[in-house]
């Protein structure tokens, strides 16, 4: 086999030990009779004139950052096992000088019988940290007759089982039925060089590299808790790409966006041999910042010094940032490929049949066996049954995967064996990428605003806005889920101006608020949800003006027109407020109401939004038993991350108007 991509794979798979060559091919060496240590010796002085240990290349190979806590560095890889020094962890110096003696020192005669007695045990660090070697002999030009060791089965084995022959961003799109997922989710896919040579199309054999929590509780409040405060322990996961793609286009129904990177074979060595460093140890996981998205961004760091990924993020780190972050830097991103879920080529295959193709659509979907018109024509019999299949599977997905000879296996080889009889091949899906919802487009994941108004009756107020992630539903649409709010921390503050004083007043903080809109059709009658939870305001609730805590949460219906630009929703809300200043259920504290909450929201323009919501709620055998509102909002986005927005409330106390203007980053 010859081309291009044959001097990538001998790279790739040859690198470590291609570095490693005697020291007059590097150049000024250190090679001669001297004994191993002195040796050593030498190698270390060499390594601390040069500045080694302060180099951005071996900084970043052991995720050293500036304390949070103290002067100096520290990595944040938590893992005992990463460092060679027990000073390791803090002092890059340290940890270079323990490196280097240890790629040439032998195994110690424990490690060697715990070797022998497990059949596998501690490799040698040559083979534990590859990465790491392959720079520093670069760097020194080491003696490779001074090596202990002559090869490292195991990380070769590993590149061949990889076969690496490019690196792709992956980005799935939001799942809000899952926490860990609610903000999206980034990994790593290698593409296999021998599948790009032979121009196959067996990407789904790629090998794909997740860096997620290791999660050890399935309550909702536990893990928010253990998320936040880096009570995970975070690992790297290697798996073929199809497991991904089947959890996250298949079982979650959410499109990927691929990002292909333009990155050299050493790079793409070097980044596969971080990963294989890295796969033996931990950091903490924190849901807001250290996340998925930012380690995957240190990764890439690692391969290439020269990208500045990591300073484009803010406080807060989301998957969508991770995409921009690489976008920022020209020449990174060669192409973007959009890869639909099976939901979504579902209702592609379906767009444009008639009702009477569709009840045949839905009637082969509960039964295989289903007549189809005697007067059809063998293309339209299989374009009704292929997307009969498609639908099947969006229904029956983990069956037809966990229970190959259960009742929906034999269903669907039903619908297969009536397809293959028709003799026609059916065109690949050609699903368009809705290039309004690349993650790369949308407004910044953060929010600030400023603004004034005034209540009727009272005098005037200014506003101050601010939100740590990442869109509701008046924002622009682009780039984020059309029917999907998801906030995290939105805070709204009221300065009321007097001829004396300002008072300042906290109108509204919410841990967290989510509203999910599914559109109902015929296939697909989801319901839409919403919750949210945190600190607000409250009047006429048997105080006057004060502050309480609430949580609020309800299911409806939605239903979408003129290809979602119109959507119509209302749901079934409980909603709970408890304060001391508050009188509720029998005198107490604790106020429970229930009510309709109406909404519609309409996209005038991608950047012109207007949404109007309306409540009822009642407090039965409470003071002020029953409370109303209505909200408008008109937001206009005249620029990327600028934004204008005006809105009124109208409640039994009177109404407030104000003008805001808001800025995304």
């Amino acid at each position: 086999m010859s081309g291009y991509m044959w001097p990538v794979r001998l790279t790739l798979l040859a690198a470590v030990w291609l570095t490693a060559v005697p020291a007059h091919a590097h150049g000024p060496g250190l090679a001669g009779p001297d004994p191993s240590a002195s040796y050593t010796n030498r190698l270390i002085e060499r390594a601390q004139r040069l500045g080694l240990h302060e180099a951005g290349q071996w900084q970043r190979l052991l995720h050293y950052r500036r304390s949070k806590y103290s002067a100096g560095v520290e990595s944040e890889n938590d893992g005992a096992a990463f460092f060679l020094s027990r000073r390791g962890k803090r002092d890059p110096r340290a940890e270079l000088a323990a490196t280097l003696r240890a790629f040439f020192s032998p195994l110690t005669k424990a490690q060697r019988r715990a070797n022998a007695e497990r059949g596998k045990g501690v490799p040698h660090p040559i083979c534990r940290f590859p990465a790491r070697f392959a720079w520093l002999s670069q760097q020194l030009g080491f003696d490779a007759a001074r090596l202990p060791v002559t090869g490292c089965p195991g990380f070769v084995d590993f590149l061949r089982e990889v076969d690496p022959g490019g690196v792709t961003l992956v980005f799935s799109s939001y799942y809000l039925n899952n926490p860990a997922s609610a903000f999206g989710h980034t990994l790593l896919r290698f593409r296999k060089a021998s599948a790009m040579v032979a121009g196959d199309r067996r990407d789904l054999l790629d090998y794909a590299v997740d860096f997620s929590a290791d999660v050890d509780t399935g309550n909702a409040l536990l893990y928010a808790i253990k998320g936040l405060f880096g009570m995970f322990p975070g690992t790297v996961k290697r798996m073929p790409f199809y497991y991904k793609v089947r959890e996250y286009g298949d079982y979650e129904t959410r499109d990927i966006w691929e990002y292909e990177l333009n990155l050299t074979p050493r790079q793409v060595f070097m980044l596969l041999a971080h990963i294989w460093e890295v796969g033996r140890t931990f950091f903490r996981y924190f849901y807001i910042d250290e996340n998925c998205s930012y380690r995957i961004l240190m990764f890439l760091e690692a391969a290439n010094p020269e990208l500045d990924l990591v300073e484009h993020l803010g406080e807060a780190v989301l998957p969508a940032d991770t995409v921009k972050a690489v976008m920022r830097n020209p020449g990174l991103v060669k192409a973007i490929h959009y890869r639909p879920s099976l939901r979504t080529q579902f209702k592609h295959a379906i767009a444009g049949m008639d009702d009477d193709d569709l009840d045949h659509v839905e009637l082969l979907a509960e039964d295989a066996g289903h007549p189809l018109p005697a007067t059809w024509s063998d293309r339209h019999r299989s374009q009704v049954l292929d997307a009969a299949a498609d639908l099947f599977d969006v229904r029956n997905v983990k069956d037809l995967i966990k229970k190959r000879d259960g009742q929906a296996a034999e269903h669907k080889r039903e619908l297969l064996r009536r397809r293959a009889a028709l003799g026609l091949k059916s065109p690949p899906p050609d699903v368009p990428a809705p290039v309004e919802e690349r993650p790369d487009g949308g407004h910044g994941s953060k929010r600030a605003g400023l603004g004034g108004g005034g209540r009727e009756g009272l005098r005037g107020f200014g506003t101050l806005d601010f939100r740590l992630a990442m869109h509701d539903l008046a924002d622009p649409s682009t780039g984020y889920p059309e029917l999907a709010q998801l906030e995290f921390l939105p805070t709204r503050l009221r300065v009321w101006p007097s001829s004396n004083r300002i008072q300042l007043t906290l109108d509204d903080f919410a841990v967290v608020r989510i509203v999910s809109l599914t559109s109902i059709d015929r296939f697909d009658q989801s319901i839409s949800w919403k919750v949210e939870t945190g600190v607000r305001t409250f009047e006429r609730m048997g105080c006057d003006r004060c502050l309480a805590g609430y949580g609020r949460g309800g299911g409806g219906l939605a239903r979408a027109f003129m290809g979602r630009a119109l959507v119509l929703f209302a749901t079934l809300d409980l909603s709970l407020q408890a304060g001391p200043d508050l009188t509720g259920v029998a005198d107490s504290p604790l106020r429970a109401g229930a009510g309709p909450f109406l909404g519609a929201r309409l996209r005038l323009d991608p950047n012109l939004v207007v949404l109007l919501v309306g409540e009822w709620l009642w407090y039965p055998k409470q003071p002020d038993e029953s409370q109303w509102g209505a909200e408008a909002t008109l937001r206009w986005s005249f620029a990327r991350d600028l934004a204008v927005s005006v809105e009124a409330a109208a409640r039994p106390f009177g109404l407030d108007a104000e003008l805001m203007l808001l800025s995304y980053f």
